[in-house]
């Protein structure tokens, strides 16, 4: 039975199927895994940057194949390469808080919302909505809360490949295309100590996106895409709220 469960557990997280975001929508309501759109929209984003080398390359990309990203930074390094912050900007993409060092968020204590917010201003955060991806995809319902209360909205993702154990670019390539239905949240890496596996995998994804018609867009303008009734439900569930029966 135990073998049964662990073999289970593998293909599940190696596979991500569809329905496993549905049940964690319900098991983790505070937090954005994709978004209920029919529009042919995707999201792409890309984590733990800015990296003075590998960011760049990503940019290019990107402007290559006329596509938008979120790029979820740290502070620190947010702090370390404002020039490379710039060029996100610069390019039309969005920016988002992967707080304020690499790790976790979960022993930070009562130093979180402080951490929150000095890697809010190393990064530059401007407008609405602002967009916090919990570092190593961690972090306490109460800090969850908090970060709610400062005006962000937690985002995880629909498509994670796990880039940063390195695994075959022909399985990122996979993972990424068989999720890429509209309203996936792709998450890649562009900050961790080798991310070409997830370089060289992104022509690949975005050729894909365009043979199925689809347009890869920053988070934000895919929450944007949403009904307005959608949006007022997401807003009362961000806020503690039940969502409305339809």
């Amino acid at each position: 039975m135990l073998g049964a469960a662990f073999v289970f557990v593998q293909v599940v997280w190696w596979m991500e199927p569809v329905w496993l975001f549905s049940v964690l929508r319900t098991v983790a309501p505070g937090i954005v895994w994709r978004v209920d759109t029919r529009r042919p929209l995707v999201a792409l984003s890309f984590d733990d940057g800015p990296h003075p080398l590998y960011t760049p390359q990503v940019l290019a990309l990107l402007a290559r194949n006329q596509a938008h990203a979120t790029f979820f930074l740290i502070g620190e390094r947010a702090a370390a390469h404002p020039d490379v912050v710039a060029a996100i900007k610069a390019g039309g993409h969005e920016v988002g808080n992967h707080y304020l060092h690499r790790g976790t968020a979960l022993g930070a204590g009562r130093s979180f919302r402080s951490n929150l917010l000095r890697a809010e201003q190393a990064i530059g955060l401007r407008g609405s909505p602002k967009l916090f991806r919990p570092p190593s995809g961690l972090a306490w319902p109460w800090q969850l809360r908090e970060a709610r209360e400062l005006g962000y909205v937690a985002v995880l993702g629909s498509a994670y490949p796990h880039d940063p154990g390195h695994p075959p670019v022909a399985y990122i390539e996979w993972l990424v295309k068989r999720n890429l239905v509209p309203g996936a949240i792709v998450i890649l890496h562009d900050g961790v100590s080798d991310p070409s596996r997830s370089i060289r995998a992104l022509p690949e994804i975005l050729a894909e996106g365009q043979r199925r018609g689809i347009r890869f867009v920053t988070v934000g303008a895919l929450l944007g895409s949403k009904g307005a009734t959608e949006q007022r439900d997401d807003a009362d569930e961000a806020r503690g709220g039940t969502r409305t029966a339809r």
